[in-house]
């Protein structure tokens, strides 16, 4: 299943990706003898990519006990958005001067017909699109090096958003609105207003997640 040249890399790749889509749950624990049987690896790579992802905040291990994903309480939840909101703000208040006039047009008008369709119970393109404004916020913000942190960030936002669908399904259709809002700031070139918007937008998303979170 893996390439022996970078074992632990992609294991890890893939114990990710397992928390932060939903698989493996926050607090449950990590049967890390099922991983090695289904994936056929040895306890190596596994261990080197339980330390890893330890350190990154994914996984907590208790000695005797085992290996037991991160719960995603208030604390965690506050930490990841009081990041998100550092870097995206000013990725979107840089990319706001920066990005061609018809792209940021392009994903304004894409939003307003999920808006539409949403009125009318379509729901087909919702999820696909959620992730335009932040991801036009990154490509065209200039700073090669917030793009390179902002991505290294992604499954840490993508963990909590998936945490947030699972308590609360309808959160891209609430979300929207403020997506136009930022889009329509950036469209009219007023950074301020932009980051301002996207602040909003990542607060409330924070916001909405702890309220569903037990205590």
């Amino acid at each position: 299943m893996f390439n022996k040249a970078s074992l632990s890399e992609q294991v890890e790749d893939a114990l990710r990706q397992e928390i932060t889509e939903g698989r493996v749950l926050p607090g449950q624990r990590v049967s890390i003898t099922d991983y090695q049987e289904s994936w056929n690896v040895s306890s190596t790579p596994i261990r080197d990519a339980i330390r890893s992802l330890e350190m990154q905040g994914f996984v907590t291990v208790e000695p005797r006990k085992g290996v037991y994903v991160a719960p995603m309480n208030h604390d965690t939840a506050k930490e990841i958005f009081d990041l998100r909101i550092a870097l995206e703000c000013m990725a979107v208040e840089l990319a706001t001067v920066l990005v061609p006039q018809e792209k940021a047009d392009e994903v304004h008008k894409i939003y307003v017909r999920i808006k539409v369709q949403l009125e009318q119970g379509d729901t087909s393109e919702l999820i696909a699109t959620d992730r335009l404004v932040h991801d036009l916020a990154r490509d065209y913000c200039g700073n090669r090096r917030l793009q390179r942190l902002l991505a290294s960030q992604i499954d840490l936002f993508r963990w909590a958003q998936n945490t947030s669908i699972l308590k609360m399904p309808r959160s891209f259709e609430v979300a929207l609105p403020e997506h136009i809002e930022i889009m329509k700031s950036v469209c009219e070139r007023d950074k301020e207003r932009a980051a301002r918007a996207m602040r909003k937008h990542l607060e409330n998303s924070r916001d909405r997640l702890e309220t569903r979170l037990a205590p």
